[in-house]
């Protein structure tokens, strides 16, 4: 067996699809920066809902392990 160079990264394989959920074409093959583009734009409202319920859990604080 080869000596690796550097560690991997991850210890498994990422679970990622491996077809493009916006322009269902392979991952592998071309540039999907548009497709990124668009799931930003589509997943910012999903984001800063997901970023307001953490800041409300955050300043309602103090209930961390109560019992």
């Amino acid at each position: 067996m080869t000596q690796l160079t550097r560690p991997r990264l991850a210890s498994h394989s990422l679970d990622l699809p491996n077809h493009c959920d916006i322009c269902n074409k392979a991952r592998s093959h071309g540039n999907h920066q548009r497709c990124s583009q668009l799931r930003q734009k589509r997943q910012s409202a999903y984001w800063s809902a997901y970023m307001a319920n953490v800041e409300a859990k955050r300043a309602q604080g103090g209930r961390r392990n109560a019992r």
